[in-house]
Order: structure tokens, then C-alpha cells, then sequence
């Protein structure tokens, strides 16, 4: 367990300040939630002593441990029918602990078997693994707990995971075959001018021919690579050594995921899968009870882009000064026309939760859409580019011959 302090204002709008002692942030804001306090902002203090040095362990044990989003869909799928059909929770833990293939997340699930035997409730028990369930996971089952409808919210999660399951599958379909393409398009460039041109300089040497000008240029291009290969080895090396911890670092994390917002075509689609997580999981805490200003802080980090998760967070700001979600929305270009205004309808009409589930199912249709069209478009583009790297080389290959023919004659 750790301290935070936070601030959180009533339901009267007062500033309330204090210190808290809980096992994670998201617990922090259950526990203030249950008071009728909105959290503004949590700090933890760092622990000390034997406490700090055990925590700092499980910290690290946890990072070694890693579980699939599939692992967790197929875990919350088994959970909701098991609860649906009666089974207690302790029962339920101990057969998915022991059917689990992945042994960190039969020793986790153990160990939350355990806590819940000692009186913590499962929301309690599973926020001691953050790395292994979301903020969002957590106030779900919390909101399923307070409302007593827990095997129906772990229907509804496990569903969503399934959804976002399926998109990464089409996502990794899409752009499986143009990989192979660059994979194979790379790979027979690099035959050709590391290997292949240079076997054809030496012959042309040996025969005294003067290679037209086209042929000069191509073998240049070939011998830069051939001498520049070590150095090219590494530069890579060096950038993705930078990149690795340059993308770890809170500015190297910004500047990344602003420079893929700004790429043609795939920037886009990033944005609408994050807008389709957006309204989904916005619409299923609001559905589950949460409060609006505790739903945008928690599904501001399920977007995956940092840029847009502060933009939410300046939004639920704008929230907790009494501004509406939708107008204060419409003060940052990034969110489309269209979510703004489904989430102002719905603001309006008191029909806020089914107004984000139409613009969560619009944005995975245009998801689908984006990708087929991506596919359509990227396969025959690399198949030409390489027919024509191929057609180059064989013309800078040829000329010479032809001109070692004419000579011969």
C-alpha cells in the first residue's frame, strides 16, 4: 500500500485536499468516488524502507511478466459466464488459475484468489496489477460491484476485448502481404547492388568497355552501398538504439506519436481507432455509473497517443470548471465534427451513452473501410515499384552488352 495525495472537488464544487493510502491510482479514485468526491489530481509519494523496497520488487516482477490482450479477452469471457452461472468467485479463480497455460497469470490470479479470501472485494484485488489490468478494466468492475450486475459487466468487457481483438486482426491482415512485399522488395534490391552489380562492373572492367552514362550512374550507386555498408549498419544501430529510449522519455513519446498523427493516410487511421476506442469506452463507463469528469481521466489513456490523451485530459478540465463535454471539444481541431456533435446531441438529449456507441460503431466502419482501401492502393504500388527498380537494373545491365555486341560486329 501507498500514499497519494490528491485533489477533488465535492458535489458542491469546493476544493477538498488530502492524503489517502491505497494499492494504486485507480483505486485512489474508486475510493473518492465513493464519497461523492471527482478527483482533479493524484500524486504518489514514493515508499520507504522494508514497504518501499517490497513494493519496488512486485513492481518489477510484474514487468517481467507479460499477458496477451487475448489471454485477458478469453480470462473475462470465462469469468462472465462462470459468475452468470452461479459459480462463486473463489471457485471461479481457483479453476482459471489452474486451466491458465500462461504461468504468470495462473500465479496472478492465485494471488487475487487470495486477497479476495481475505476480504478484499475483485475490484480491490485486481488493482494491484496495473500492468495487467487497465484503469478502465478496474472501474468497470468496480461500477459492476456498486451496482451488483458484475457477471453483466464482464459480458460487456469481455465483448469489447473481443472487438478490439478482431480490429488488430484486420489491422495485421491488411498490412501482412504488403510487408512480405517490402520484406521481399528490400531483400532482392539488396541482392542486386551489393552482389549482383558488382559481379557486372568487374566483367565490364575486364572488357575495357565504356559503359554509357546510365549504367556509370547505376554502378556508382552500387559500389556508395558497398563501401558505405558497415557505416549504414551503424547509423541503424545507433538511431535505433536513440529511438528505443528517446520514445521511452515523456517528450520523445509526444514528438513520436505527433509526427505519426501527421503521416499521410495511416495517420488518419490512427485517429479513428483511437476515436473509436474513445466513444466506446466512454459510453461503457458512462453506462456502468461512472462520472463523466472520472470516465474522460480514465479513457484518456486508452487512445494510445499521447497527444490526444492530453487534449481529453484538457477537456475533462474544462469539465470540472462546469463546461459541457461537447463544448469544450469543439475548441481543439483534433476531435472530428462529427464526434463533437454526436456527443452534443447527446448532451442535449440525455441520450449520451447510445449517441457514442453509433459514433464507436461509425469510426470501426470507416476503420474497415480504410484498410481494404489500403490494401487496394499498397499492394500493386510496391509491385510496380519493384518491376521497376528490377526494369532499371537490367537496362543499366543490358546497354553495356548491347554496346559490347555492336563493337564485336
Amino acid at each position: 500500500m501507498a500514499k497519494y495525495q490528491y485533489q477533488a472537488r465535492d458535489m458542491s464544487g469546493n476544493n477538498i485536499e488530502g492524503v489517502i493510502e491505497a494499492s494504486s491510482e485507480i483505486m485512489v479514485i474508486t475510493l473518492l468516488r465513493r464519497q461523492n468526491l471527482y478527483p482533479i489530481n493524484i500524486n504518489t509519494t514514493t515508499g520507504r524502507g522494508i514497504t518501499g523496497i517490497l513494493e519496488k520488487k512486485e513492481v518489477f516482477a510484474q514487468k517481467r511478466g507479460k499477458i496477451t490482450l487475448k489471454e485477458l479477452a478469453v480470462f473475462t469471457r470465462q469469468i462472465s459466464a462462470m459468475l452468470d452461472a452461479g459459480v462463486p468467485i473463489i471457485e471461479t479463480l481457483d479453476d482459471l488459475s489452474a486451466q491458465s497455460v500462461n504461468r504468470y497469470f495462473s500465479q496472478v490470479l492465485k494471488k487475487i484468489k487470495k486477497d479476495i479470501q481475505e476480504g478484499s472485494n475483485l475490484s480491490q484485488a485486481l488493482s494491484k496489477y496495473p500492468k495487467v489490468f487497465s484503469q478502465l478494466y478496474i472501474a468497470l468492475i468496480t461500477s459492476g460491484e456498486e451496482s451488483g450486475t458484475l457477471a453483466e459487466t464482464m459480458t460487456s468487457i469481455a465483448s469489447d476485448l473481443e472487438d478490439q481483438l478482431a480490429l488488430i486482426s484486420k489491422v495485421k491482415q491488411a498490412v501482412s502481404y504488403p510487408a512480405v512485399v517490402v520484406a521481399f522488395f528490400i531483400g532482392v534490391v539488396s541482392f542486386v547492388f551489393l552482389y549482383l552489380l558488382p559481379k557486372f562492373k568487374e566483367v565490364f572492367e575486364d572488357f575495357g568497355a565504356a559503359l554509357p552514362k546510365f549504367t556509370i550512374i547505376i554502378m556508382g550507386i552500387s559500389s556508395f552501398l558497398v563501401s558505405s555498408l558497415p557505416y549504414i549498419f551503424l547509423f541503424l544501430f545507433i538511431f535505433g538504439v536513440f529511438l528505443f529510449f528517446f520514445r521511452k522519455t515523456p517528450t520523445g513519446m509526444e514528438y513520436i506519436d505527433k509526427t505519426i498523427l501527421k503521416l499521410p493516410v495511416f495517420g488518419q487511421l490512427m485517429l479513428k481507432v483511437s476515436f473509436s476506442r474513445f466513444a466506446g469506452s466512454l459510453a461503457t463507463l458512462l453506462k456502468g455509473g461512472v462520472p463523466i469528469i472520472s470516465a474522460l481521466d480514465i479513457v484518456s489513456k486508452t487512445t494510445g497517443n499521447k497527444i490526444l490523451e492530453k487534449t481529453i485530459l484538457k477537456v475533462r478540465d474544462g469539465v470540472v470548471k462546469g463546461s459541457l463535454v461537447g463544448t469544450e471539444m469543439r475548441k481543439y481541431r483534433i476531435f472530428p465534427l462529427l464526434l463533437t456533435r454526436m456527443i452534443m446531441i447527446g448532451e442535449e438529449t440525455g441520450k449520451m451513452e447510445d449517441m457514442l456507441n453509433r459514433t464507436a460503431n461509425f469510426f470501426r466502419e470507416e476503420v474497415d473501410a480504410t484498410l481494404n482501401i489500403l490494401a487496394s492502393v499498397i499492394e500493386p504500388f510496391l509491385i510496380i515499384s519493384l518491376g521497376a527498380v528490377v526494369g532499371i537494373v537490367v537496362l543499366a545491365i543490358y546497354l553495356p552488352i548491347f554496346n559490347l555486341s555492336g563493337t564485336m560486329h
